[in-house]
C-alpha cells in the first residue's frame, strides 16, 4: 500500500459492499484512491454503488460469498494483473434471533456459512495475488466475539470463529508478508440491527431490544465511518507489523501512536485471550 491517505494503484476487494459498514468502507477506500472490487448478491445494487463512488475504475462481482465455485470462476477477473492489495470481508448475517429451540438449525447453519465460510473463501481463492502484493486482510468481529450474546447464538458463534480464524491466518501468512486483522465496528445501526427491532422483545430479549429501539429512535449508534477509517488504517503501510489483532473502532485508541506501538510489540494485546494470565495451548508460546 501507499501512504495512509493515498491508496492510488491499490486494488481492494470488499464483500458486503452494498450496505452498512461494507458500503461505508467502499466510500472511504475509494476516496483515498483505491480501485475496488464490490462483492454482493444483487448486481443492480452493486452497479448503483459503483456509480456513486469517487475515483476508480471499480468493478463488481455479483455472487453468494459462500459459493466456492462462483469464487473460482471470477478469480482471474478480480486480480487481472496477478496482484490484489487488500480484502475486506464485511458480508454478514445476523439471525436467527431467539431462545435456543425457537429457530431452525438450517437458519443457524446459513449464518455460520455466510459469516465464517464467506470470510474464508475470498482469502483462499485470492491468496496468491494477495501474497504477490504483500497485501492485507481485514475481517469483522461482532457481538458475541468477546462475551456472551444470548438469543443471537449463530451470530455470536460465527464471530468468535472469525476472530480465531483471523489470528490463525495471521500466524500462517506472516512469512509471506500478508497481514490479517479483525475490526470490532461497535453498535452501528445497520439493517441487521433493524432485524432486532422487527423480532421484538420476546425473541431478542427485552433489554437488548429496548437498547436497540432507543438507539434507532434517537440516532445514537456508532458511525460506520469510524469502522471504515480503521479498516483503511489496517490496509495501509501505517499498520505495518500489526497483524493477528482484534481492534475496536470505538473503544481502542487505535489512532494513538503509542497504542499502535503496543499492537506491534505486545503479543497478547487485542487478541482472544484469557485475562488471568493462564493459557492452555498445545503450542509452545515461547517458540511462536
Amino acid at each position: 500500500m501507499n501512504r495512509e491517505d493515498d491508496f492510488s494503484g491499490s486494488r481492494v476487494l470488499v464483500t458486503g459492499s452494498s450496505r452498512g459498514i461494507g458500503l461505508a468502507t467502499c466510500g472511504e477506500l475509494a476516496r483515498r484512491g483505491a480501485s475496488l472490487v464490490l462483492v454482493g448478491r444483487d448486481r443492480n445494487v452493486l452497479e448503483g454503488v459503483a456509480a456513486g463512488l469517487s475515483g476508480g475504475p471499480h468493478s463488481i462481482a455479483a455472487l453468494d460469498v459462500t459459493d466456492e465455485e462462483q469464487w473460482n470462476e471470477i478469480r482471474d477477473e478480480i486480480a487481472p494483473g496477478g496482484l490484489l492489495h487488500g480484502i475486506v470481508t464485511a458480508a454478514a448475517e445476523l439471525g436467527p434471533i431467539g431462545p435456543i429451540g425457537s429457530w431452525s438449525v438450517n437458519r443457524f447453519r446459513r449464518t455460520i456459512e455466510v459469516n465464517v465460510i464467506g470470510t474464508l473463501l475470498p482469502i483462499i481463492t485470492l491468496l496468491e495475488p494477495l501474497k504477490e502484493a504483500h497485501g492485507s486482510v481485514v475481517t469483522f468481529s461482532g457481538g458475541g466475539a468477546t462475551g456472551s450474546f444470548p438469543r443471537y447464538d449463530a451470530y455470536a458463534a460465527s464471530k468468535v470463529a472469525v476472530v480465531r480464524l483471523t489470528e490463525n491466518l495471521a500466524a500462517e501468512l506472516a512469512a509471506s508478508g500478508v497481514r490479517v486483522n479483525a475490526v470490532a465496528p461497535g453498535f452501528v445501526l445497520t439493517d441487521m440491527h433493524a432485524a432486532t427491532v422487527e423480532a421484538g422483545p420476546d425473541q431478542a430479549g427485552a433489554q437488548y431490544f429496548e437498547r436497540t429501539r432507543q438507539a434507532f429512535e434517537l440516532g445514537r449508534g456508532d458511525p460506520p465511518e469510524l469502522a471504515a477509517a480503521l479498516v483503511a488504517f489496517l490496509l495501509s503501510t501505517q499498520a505495518e507489523s500489526i497483524t493477528g489483532r482484534l481492534i475496536s473502532a470505538r473503544w481502542d485508541p487505535w489512532q494513538d501512536e503509542g497504542f499502535r506501538h503496543r499492537l506491534r510489540s505486545d503479543r497478547d494485546l487485542a487478541t482472544l485471550r484469557r485475562i488471568d494470565g493462564q493459557f492452555f495451548t498445545t503450542v509452545d508460546r515461547a517458540g511462536t
